[in-house]
């Protein structure tokens, strides 16, 4: 295992060398970046705008690359027993944290045993079967689970499972554990990562600083300066007028801008994420607690009308699970086809005939700020006007969003993208009765145990027929439309090398260790 990563990583940064010369050392690279973490606990809470910035500072055991492959990170290598019940990781020798003090498998235990104690925790379902953690030396960590589950290194790979200091974080105070929550080292995190946090000014930026003892070498840049501009057009801006070197808050629609401008590089390619609506069927009482109405704005609506008129780039979708994984994709369970005639039908039959202003009911559609979501927002309250639904949009910035969407579920229809892999596992999520952003209140037993059965199986074959027939039900109960697959999105100026998108099987995906400025 250690040979064949150290070779694949000689190769490859061999080819990066070659197509883009001998790497420069110096300069500060900026990002225009969409949003504040709420924290610098990486792993206490679901922070979508936090995790574009965690891969800079912390490490995890074990990572994902910009293909969603599974790499080292400070596990070098690792075995999985037969039974597929102990998985034992051999971590990098000599590494450090920011401050000096040594990094061991004991850290790897400390947060991994956190995680598992901490429900609120993104990736504590994903940890609800380890049985124990073993440490038998400074350099091995042994994970024990109590059943097989196939997708465990995927998702330890994933969202939420960064390494955390242990002699900063397990603390007393008067004789007190201290919560990591409350923790002083949320607001100054010190971590194994390629760059030390120097300071966050909420609202206007993130700077880190290059880390020299980084166990994948010393980065190239000094520093990396994270613009926070939620306005996709003010990033946009920034972008043109030389103010930032990367546009991480690319609307869709600002592409075809971006690709005819001379110093450009638009990297675009397929990713498991897909652009959805979601229905409020188990919160605060909503008309689409009724499946017919669903399926009645399903007919309603033309997808590739919203797609073509908002999302513009990728594909528009046509079943309940992404083709990106396509062992698990069932073909023939499909989203229902425009027909505004039925979904008029429906409507009566469901008991909402239109009244004297011509509209059957509002709905309230919230999404959060962007163009491309406020693009989406207006076709489809445009498509629901026509068969007498009366939507009215309600926007939100992100944190607002998570509140009203998330957390108290005060919606009718929502806007909603995300990860789907690295594993289908990851249906749990979205449509498993507990699942952390299963934001429409969904519960079907038998989905939970078709789910719960097809992680317990290591055969492909096997597991594919249960996720097949997850997503025969979905197409039944329709608790969420799926409109378009995303394709990712990578802009910057061209002289910008050596991103994450390039060194796959080298870097984690929010790795910036190896971008070099050409200039």
């Amino acid at each position: 295992m250690k040979k064949c990563f150290a070779f694949l990583l000689v190769v490859v940064l061999s080819v990066v060398l070659l197509a883009g010369g001998t790497p420069k050392k110096g300069g500060t690279f900026i990002i225009a970046h969409w949003g504040d973490p709420i924290s610098f606990n990486p792993d206490a809470k679901v922070d979508d705008a936090g995790s574009g910035i965690y891969g800079c500072i912390f490490s995890k055991l074990i990572t994902l690359d910009a293909d969603y492959n599974v790499i080292p990170d400070l596990a070098e290598s690792w075995e999985v027993s037969e039974d597929g019940l102990t998985y034992t990781f051999h971590l990098r020798k000599g590494v450090k944290w920011h401050d000096g003090y040594p990094f061991t498998s004991a850290d790897v235990a400390w947060t991994l045993n956190q995680i598992r104690t901490h429900k609120e925790a993104p990736a504590w379902k994903n940890l609800v079967d380890v049985e124990n953690i073993e440490t038998p030396d400074e350099y091995t960590v042994v994970i024990k689970l109590s059943r097989p589950y196939a997708p465990f290194l995927g998702f330890l790979a994933w969202y939420g499972t960064w390494i955390m200091p242990q002699h900063l974080y397990d603390i007393t105070e008067n004789g007190s554990p201290v919560d990591w929550l409350s923790n002083p080292h949320n607001q100054n995190p010190v971590g194994t990562g390629p760059f030390k946090f120097v300071e966050w000014v909420k609202g206007d930026h993130v700077t880190v600083e290059k880390n020299p003892d980084y166990f994948l070498g010393e980065p190239y840049v000094d520093k990396i300066v994270f613009k926070i501009l939620p306005d996709e057009n003010t990033a946009l801006q920034a972008f043109l007028n030389g103010e930032v070197d990367y546009d991480g808050n690319v609307s869709n629609a600002q592409i075809s801008i971006l690709k005819r401008i001379p110093g450009v590089v638009v990297k675009m390619k397929p990713a498991p994420s897909r652009y959805y609506i979601a229905f409020n069927i188990g919160g605060r009482e909503s008309p689409f607690h009724d499946k017919k109405v669903r399926f009645a704005v399903a007919y309603a609506l033309n997808r590739k009308e919203i797609f073509d008129k908002a999302i513009k780039y990728g594909e528009v979708a046509e079943g309940f699970y992404t083709p990106a994984i396509p062992w698990a994709y069932n073909p023939n369970a499909k989203m229902p086809e425009y027909n505004p005639q039925l979904a008029e039908k429906l409507l009566d039959e469901a008991g909402y005939p239109r009244q004297a202003d011509g509209y059957r009911f509002e709905a309230v559609l919230v999404y959060f700020q962007g163009q491309e979501w406020r693009d989406m927002a207006t076709v489809i309250k445009e498509q629901l006007d026509k068969v007498g639904i009366k939507v009215k949009l309600e926007e939100y910035e992100i944190a607002a969003y998570i509140e009203k969407v998330l957390k108290a579920k005060d919606f009718d229809i929502t806007e909603l993208d995300g990860f789907q892999g690295p594993d289908p596992d990851n249906l749990k999520l979205r449509v498993g009765s507990d699942g952390d952003i299963n934001v429409m209140g969904y519960s079907n037993e038998e989905v939970d145990t078709l789910l719960q059965k097809a992680g317990e199986l290591s055969d492909i074959k096997e597991r594919a027929e249960y996720y097949f027939k997850v997503q025969e039900i979905l197409s039944q109960d329709l608790p969420m439309y799926v409109i378009g697959e995303v394709a990712s999105r990578n802009v910057h100026k061209d002289y910008v090398k050596g991103l994450p998108y390039e060194l796959t099987g080298v870097v984690g995906y929010n790795n910036y260790a190896k971008v070099w400025l050409d200039k």
